[in-house]
């Protein structure tokens, strides 16, 4: 499965005000700074070098780049600001907000994205770091966070418009679909009870990996949930990769939340392409077929 990939706003090409509050956050003018690739924000993101030799990673984003995202990057640095003090995400140096433009001034990680196709070694890796960080996120340090099953409703009822729409789907949903729809509703009504935060959207280009440690990144969507959501969207990111995944539980609440994001893709690929967003509907049915392809393989 292809990394997700937005257009990019250089920094260069970022307002004045956000260049120039970076130059005194970093105590030095920016000589240098590198777009860095992946993730679907069209706002900008890259790794500064100062004339004084300090380094920082930036993400800046206004309204007219697409209005949701100044939005998503506020539910940032209020979830990196809860679970600072347990070092998963890079520290936050400071944040920018003028009511229009948003912006987040991290420490830069030298570091890498975890190979894609996925290998082995990092799977494990990347893994056993969410079982770390998931028995810390539960319960919530940020106990006000969106509830997943209440923001997300609409996209976890998906399965409901894709039969209103007439849509067409893989051979084997056929006549499923009502099927699919039930077990999301169920999953939904189990999901509204999770009190563990969830970062919602953890995927490759959403991890940095270094000698000896996993940083989990872009916490634009979290919300509470159970405390098995993370791992089992993860997962569905390994899925199309040689590497062998340790077996989901047996839960009907997973096998529901399975079909709800399946149909949720499904229905979201055939919707126009959001602004500045030109490779999200193709990335999500990719997404949708391969929770298909595991939601086949629990239900037959």
């Amino acid at each position: 499965m292809a990394h997700a990939a937005g257009l990019r706003l250089s920094f260069e090409k970022a307002p004045t005000a956000v260049r120039a509050w970076v130059d005194r956050a970093l105590g030095s003018a920016v000589v240098s700074a590198t777009t860095q690739r992946g993730g679907f924000s069209p706002g900008a993101a890259a790794r500064l070098v100062t004339a004084s030799g300090r380094r920082a990673f930036v993400k800046a984003v206004g309204p007219e780049l697409n209005p949701k995202t100044p939005s998503l990057f506020r539910n940032e640095i209020t979830a990196v600001q809860a679970i600072g003090p347990l070092a998963a995400a890079p520290r936050l140096l400071d944040v920018y907000d003028d009511g229009s433009w948003v912006a987040l001034l991290f420490e830069d990680i030298s570091g890498r994205l975890p190979a894609h196709p996925w290998r082995q070694y990092d799977a494990d890796r990347v893994l056993d770091a969410l079982d770390t960080l998931t028995e810390a996120l539960d319960p919530s340090p940020w106990p006000d966070a969106p509830v997943a099953a209440v923001r997300s409703i609409e996209f976890l009822s998906r399965w409901d418009n894709v039969l209103a729409d007439g849509l067409d789907v893989p051979e084997w949903v056929a006549g499923r679909v009502d099927e699919l729809a039930e077990l999301s509703r169920a999953a939904v009504a189990v999901m509204a009870a999770g009190k563990a935060l969830s970062h919602w959207d953890l995927r490759a280009d959403n991890l940095i990996l270094t000698e000896d440690r996993v940083y989990f990144i872009d916490w634009a969507h979290p919300a509470l949930a159970p405390r098995w959501t993370d791992t089992v969207i993860l997962q569905a990111d390994m899925r199309d990769s040689p590497v062998r995944l340790p077996a989901l539980p047996d839960d009907p609440a997973i096998t529901g939340f399975i079909a709800a994001v399946a149909g949720g893709q499904w229905w979201g690929a055939a919707q126009p392409a959001p602004p500045n967003l030109p490779t999200m509907r193709g990335w999500q049915r990719e997404q949708a077929l391969v929770h298909l392809d595991l939601l086949r393989e629990r239900i037959g």
